[in-house]
C-alpha cells in the first residue's frame, strides 16, 4: 500500500507561498464567469418578462375585442327577437279587427302577409295541444329536440315544453351540429290560444364570421397605432386583414407565433398582430444595459484581484520568516516525543496487560504484542476492529457492542469496563476484562478507542464455582421455608380442629333430633313413607355439609406445587369460610369492599398468609374486648388496583412492635398462645414466593396490613 506523504514545514511554506496567488487567480476567473452567467441570465429573464407582459396585454386586448363582438352578435339577435314579438302583436291586432267568429281561414291571408314582410313563421295551438297552424315549423323543433319527427306524441311534448315557459316566452333554438340558430316568441291569448313566431334559420357560423369581419374593417382606421386585429377561416382557408388592408385573401395557414385565440365552435381564429420591430428594439436596449453592467463588474473584480495578489506576496514573505523561527523548536519537540514513546512501550510491556487501539475515522487498529500473546495470535493475523468483534463469544457480542455504543453516544468521561470472552487461536475462549475510553474529535464525533485487556479466566472459574455453591444453599433454604410454611399450617390445625368441632356440633344435633323424631313416630299410622324419606333426606344434607367441611380443610392444608393464576376474592372467601365459626363466636364482623383481581402465585400459600393475618387480628380484637366490653369487633378487607388491605380495630401497637413484627419467633403473646413464626411466614410467602410487598401501620385505633402485588402481574 502506498504510504501517505508527510509534509514538512518547508513543504507548508512552499504551499502558503504559491497557493494564495493561484487561488486568487482562480477566484477571479470564477467570479468573471459567474458575472457573465448572471448578467446573461438576467438579460434573458428581462426579455422573457417583457415578452410575457406583451403577451398578457395582447391577450387582454384580444379577450376584450372578442367579448365586444359577441355582445354585438347578441344585440343583433335581440333585435330579431323584438321583430318576432311585433309580428305576434300585429297578428293579435288583426284578430281583434276581424268580425267574429275568428277562424283560421279568415286569419290565413293576414298571417302570410306578416310572415312575408317580417321573414317569420307563425305557429298556433290551443290549450288542448291541437295544432292550428305551423306544423312544418313545429316538426323542425321536434326534430331538433328529439332527433325525430312525424310523431304525434313527441309533437305534443314539444308543445307542452313551449307552454311550460309561461304566457310570454322568448326562446332560442340552437343546432350545434349544423351551427345554426332560430329564435321564437310565444304569447297566450285571452281565449286560450298560444300564438308564436319563429325567425328564419340562420347560419350561426356565418353570422359570427361576418360580425368579426365587419368589426375589424370598421375598427381598422380607429385602432391604436402599433397593432391590428385579423380573422382566419379554417374551413375556407382564408384570412382577413392580415396585412391591415381590410380584405380577404387565400392563405392555407398563418404564423402560429402571432397571438391569437381559436373559436373552435365556428372554425375561426381571431388574432392580434404588431407592426414594425417594436419588440426587437426593446430587446436591444436590455442587451446593451446588461453588457455595460457586466464590463463594470469585471473591471472591479480585476482591480480587487491585483490588490489581493500584492497582499499575498507580502503575506508569503512574512510566513517564511515565522517558519524559520519555529522549525528548530519543532525538531527539538520531535526528539522529546520519541523518548516519551519509548517509555510508553516499556510501560505497556511491564503492565502485562494487552493493549489495543482503533481509529474510527481510518479503520486502522493496533494490537500490542502482549495482547496477541494472551490469545496466541501472530502479528498481522488480527488487524481491524471488525476482526476483534468476530473474536467475541456469540453470547457476549451484542452486550459488548451495546456497551461500547452507549459509551460513544453519551460522551462519557468515565472509563468503559466490561467482561467478555474472546476466541483464542486454538478455538478456546478466555474471559477478558476490558478497560478503555473513547476519545472524541473537535466536532464531538468518536475518534479513537484505547483499551487495556486482562485475562481473568481463572477468577471467572472460581466465581462460577462459588455461584453454584450459593445456588445450592439457596435451594436448601427455599425447601426449609416450604417446610416451615407447612409446619405453620399444622401449628394452626389445633385451633382449626376446634372450628371443625363447632361447625359439626349443630349438624350432629339436628341429626339426633331427626332420629328421635323417626323413632317416636315410626309406629304412628300418620307417619307415611314420604315423611320418612323427607326426614332421611334432611339428615343426609346435614351429613353432606359435614363432609364438605372436611374437604375444605383438607384442600386448604395441601401445599401448592406450581404457580398458577387465581382470583384474589375467591381465595379470601375460602379462607373466611374456614374461620367463620371462630369469627362468629368472637362476634367479629367482616366488611368487604372493592373489586377483585387475578394473582399469579401459590393459592394455598396465599390463603395461609391471609389466615395468619386474620388469626392475629382475631386475637388482637379478643384482647381489646377483655379491656373494653362494649367493643364490636370489625375486620375490613378492601381489594383493588393489585392491592389488598386488611384492617382490624383490635388496637394499635408500639413502634418497636411494628419494626419487629415480621421477625421470626417474635411474639407479644404468652408462650402457650403463639410461636412467633406466623407473620414471619406471611411476609416470606408474599414477598419471596409471590413477588409482592407486605407492609403494616397503625390506623384509627387499629392495625392495617397492606399487600401490594406487581402491576405487571395484574390480569388483563
Amino acid at each position: 500500500m502506498r504510504r501517505k506523504k508527510i509534509y514538512t514545514l518547508h513543504d507548508i511554506e512552499t504551499l502558503l507561498t504559491y497557493i494564495p496567488p493561484l487561488f486568487i487567480l482562480a477566484l477571479m476567473a470564477l467570479l468573471i464567469t459567474i458575472t457573465h452567467t448572471i448578467m446573461s441570465h438576467r438579460a434573458v429573464s428581462d426579455i422573457a418578462l417583457l415578452t410575457q407582459k406583451q403577451q398578457h396585454a395582447d391577450q387582454n386586448r384580444l379577450d376584450a375585442y372578442i367579448r365586444k363582438i359577441h355582445q354585438q352578435i347578441n344585440t343583433d339577435l335581440s333585435q330579431v327577437q323584438e321583430r318576432l314579438k311585433r309580428s305576434v302583436h300585429l297578428l293579435a291586432g288583426v284578430r281583434r279587427g276581424i268580425t267574429p267568429p275568428v277562424t283560421l281561414k279568415k286569419l290565413l291571408p293576414h298571417m302570410r302577409t306578416i310572415e312575408r314582410n317580417n321573414t317569420s313563421r307563425f305557429v298556433i295551438f290551443d290549450k288542448d295541444f291541437t295544432l292550428w297552424y305551423g306544423q312544418a315549423q313545429l316538426e323542425k323543433i321536434e326534430n331538433l329536440i328529439f332527433n325525430r319527427q312525424n310523431s304525434p306524441t313527441l309533437l305534443r311534448i314539444t308543445m307542452m315544453y313551449i307552454l311550460s315557459q309561461g304566457r310570454h316566452s322568448a326562446l332560442s333554438w340552437k343546432n350545434d351540429l349544423d351551427k345554426t340558430i332560430q329564435l321564437s316568441y310565444f304569447e297566450q291569448t285571452d281565449d286560450g290560444l298560444f300564438v308564436g313566431a319563429f325567425s328564419r334559420v340562420d347560419d350561426l357560423r356565418s353570422i359570427t364570421r361576418q360580425a368579426f369581419a365587419d368589426a375589424i374593417a370598421a375598427d381598422r382606421s380607429s385602432a391604436p397605432s402599433g397593432y391590428h386585429f385579423w380573422l382566419y377561416d379554417h374551413a375556407q382557408e382564408r384570412i382577413f386583414n392580415w396585412n391591415n388592408h381590410a380584405r380577404w385573401q387565400i392563405q392555407h395557414a398563418f404564423d402560429s407565433s402571432a397571438h391569437h385565440q381559436k373559436l373552435s365552435r365556428f372554425f375561426l381564429s381571431v388574432g392580434i398582430r404588431h407592426e414594425g420591430n417594436t419588440a426587437q428594439q426593446g430587446f436591444s436596449k436590455i442587451h446593451t444595459a446588461y453588457g455595460q453592467k457586466q464590463r463594470l463588474i469585471i473591471t472591479i473584480i480585476v482591480v480587487i484581484g491585483i490588490i489581493m495578489l500584492l497582499f499575498s506576496w507580502l503575506f508569503s514573505n512574512l510566513i517564511k520568516g515565522i517558519f524559520k523561527k519555529y522549525n528548530l523548536q519543532l525538531m527539538r519537540t520531535h526528539a522529546r516525543l520519541q523518548r516519551l514513546k519509548e517509555r510508553y512501550k516499556l510501560a505497556v510491556i511491564a503492565s502485562n496487560d494487552g493493549l489495543w487501539d482503533t481509529n474510527f475515522k481510518t479503520g486502522n487498529t493496533f494490537f500490542s504484542r502482549t495482547w496477541l500473546d494472551i490469545l496466541g495470535y501472530r502479528p498481522g493475523e488480527i488487524n481491524s476492529f471488525s476482526a476483534w468483534v468476530d473474536l467475541i463469544h456469540p453470547d457476549d457480542r451484542e452486550r459488548v457492542i451495546h456497551t461500547l455504543d452507549k459509551h460513544k453516544r453519551k460522551h462519557q468521561r468515565q472509563h468503559m469496563i466490561c467482561e467478555y470472552r474472546l476466541r483464542t487461536r486454538e478455538g478456546n475462549y478466555l474471559w477478558m476484562l476490558g478497560r478503555g475510553k473513547v476519545f472524541w474529535d473537535g466536532d464531538g464525533q468518536p475518534l479513537r478507542l484505547l483499551m487495556m485487556s486482562m485475562d481473568i479466566s481463572e477468577q471467572k472459574e472460581a466465581s462460577e464455582r462459588l455461584a453454584i455453591l450459593v445456588r445450592k444453599e439457596v435451594a436448601k433454604n427455599q425447601e426449609k421455608q416450604k417446610l416451615l410454611i407447612q409446619q405453620n399450617k399444622l401449628a394452626a390445625m389445633g385451633e382449626m380442629i376446634g372450628s371443625i368441632a363447632h361447625q359439626w356440633r349443630q349438624p350432629l344435633n339436628n341429626i339426633t333430633l331427626i332420629l328421635h323424631f323417626i323413632r317416636d313416630n315410626v309406629d304412628n299410622d300418620a307417619f307415611t313413607r314420604d315423611m320418612l324419606a323427607h326426614y332421611v333426606s334432611r339428615a343426609k344434607k346435614q351429613i353432606d355439609f359435614m363432609s364438605d367441611t372436611i374437604d375444605d380443610f383438607r384442600a386448604f392444608y395441601q401445599p401448592s406445587k406450581t404457580k398458577a393464576p387465581f382470583d384474589a376474592a375467591e381465595a379470601i372467601d375460602s379462607t373466611l369460610s374456614i374461620m367463620q365459626t371462630q369469627l362468629d363466636k368472637a362476634e367479629i364482623d367482616i366488611l368487604r369492599a372493592g373489586e377483585t383481581f387475578t394473582i399469579l402465585g401459590y393459592e394455598n400459600e396465599f390463603r395461609q398468609a391471609i389466615l395468619n393475618i386474620l388469626a392475629n387480628a382475631k386475637d388482637a380484637i379478643l384482647l381489646q374486648q377483655k379491656i373494653h366490653r362494649s367493643l364490636k369487633g370489625e375486620i375490613r378487607i378492601t381489594l383493588g388496583d393489585n392491592r389488598i388491605t386488611l384492617y382490624n380495630n383490635g388496637g394499635g401497637v408500639s413502634n418497636e412492635v411494628l419494626e419487629r413484627m415480621f421477625e421470626p419467633y417474635f411474639t407479644t403473646k404468652f408462650e402457650d398462645k403463639g410461636t412467633g413464626i406466623g407473620l414471619y411466614m406471611t411476609r416470606t410467602i408474599i414477598e419471596n414466593n409471590m413477588g409482592g410487598i407486605l407492609t403494616v401501620k397503625n390506623r384509627e385505633g387499629g392495625v392495617e396490613f397492606t399487600i401490594q402485588f406487581n402491576p405487571k402481574e395484574k390480569s388483563t
